[in-house]
């Protein structure tokens, strides 16, 4: 088992090394741009949590048998169980609580096309969250930036969201824009906090590791929804081109790299595709697919009817020690007929997010 997944990583780093000189090209190196000051407004002192290291924070979905929410349970109605062992549950947020969220779009060169659609269907998404939710943006392609602090005043993220432009240059930091949005989440002492992110799935750039990731996400309370467009194909019709356009260059190694990339490409996407989908699962999201990019409101319109419709609970784990290591979590509800999603472990340890 070991053997194969190393195996499979080492794959996948292949895989990466061949796509990546073609993907991003000769990229120009330019100076990350300064980000806007943080603005922060006045919270709902009834749904204030001070956050403590041994405090574990879950956001919680309950759906019946139809996949309907399930909105109007109590704080009796839950049971925590980490590692097996029941939890005294010691804060509950009903759905009504606010949210801290970040929400980050990916405006890579991928995107040129359809920008407009992407930031109509951003500020629709801001308009369907509630007024006290304190929502800051972020975007990502070769740099991960900041570009709005958080605010609920959706006049002020309407107008950073029509400031969002297309990078020139490829790469695309998914990565890095998720671990920037954690560092962004980690001085609230809100216990609801969110990551939304809107991106094709070709992650090719970042600093920060997979596994790395996950395991801050892991000793973090945020729960990660990523709206995934399906680029696939338009991906593939750009490396066809190149190779057609430069057929008369057999020698030239950007050609090489293409055909290499166009033969890679379908198992690179699939193997992304699944890593963003382990992400939310394991934070207690849930992944989005975009296969028509008209869609894409209505996608943004589920992510907001799940924030919506979120239960919060939070423990101290009673387990003996501090022992480093994943911590299995497990929540359950007393109507067998009701499925939960929620965050399925969680880090003790040193995991430290880097950067600024």
């Amino acid at each position: 088992m070991l053997k194969s997944k190393v195996m499979y990583r080492k794959r996948f780093q292949v895989l990466i090394a061949i796509v990546l000189p073609f993907i991003i090209g000769l990229m120009l190196q330019v100076s990350e741009q300064q980000t806007q000051p943080v603005r922060e407004q006045g919270r709902d002192p009834s749904f204030l949590l001070e956050v403590d290291v041994d405090l574990v924070v879950l956001n919680v979905t309950v759906v019946d048998k139809r996949g309907a929410n399930v909105t109007s349970l109590t704080q009796k109605d839950f049971s925590i169980y980490e590692d097996g062992v029941g939890q005294e549950i010691s804060t509950f947020f009903p759905v009504a609580a606010p949210f801290k969220l970040v929400l980050v779009v990916d405006t890579s060169i991928s995107t040129r096309n359809n920008l407009n659609l992407i930031k109509n269907a951003a500020r629709n998404f801001t308009n369907e969250l509630r007024p006290d939710d304190q929502i800051a943006l972020a975007e990502t392609h070769f740099f991960a930036r900041k570009v709005q602090g958080f605010t609920n005043d959706r006049k002020l993220l309407r107008k950073a969201i029509k400031q969002l432009a297309t990078y020139p240059y490829g790469g695309s930091k998914v990565y890095d824009g998720v671990a920037m949005a954690l560092r962004s989440l980690q001085p609230t002492v809100s216990g609801r906090k969110a990551i939304v992110v809107l991106s094709d799935g070709m992650e090719n750039s970042s600093h920060i590791r997979f596994e790395e990731l996950r395991r801050l996400l892991a000793k973090d309370d945020a729960v990660f929804y990523p709206i995934t467009i399906l680029n696939k194909d338009r991906q593939k019709e750009i490396l066809e081109r190149y190779i057609l356009r430069n057929q008369d260059k057999p020698d030239d190694p950007y050609v090489e790299n293409a055909r290499l990339s166009l033969s890679v490409l379908e198992e690179v996407y699939q193997i992304q595709t699944e890593r963003l989908n382990k992400l939310s699962s394991e934070t207690g999201g849930k992944m989005f697919l975009v296969g028509d990019l008209s869609d894409l409101a209505g996608e943004y319109s589920k992510v907001a009817h799940e924030l919506r419709n979120t239960f919060s609970l939070a423990y101290y784990s009673n387990k003996q020690g501090r022992k480093l290591g994943m911590r299995k979590i497990r929540v359950r509800v007393k109507n067998p007929d009701f499925r939960v999603r929620t965050k399925t472990s969680y880090f003790v340890g040193a995991a430290k997010l880097s950067g600024s």
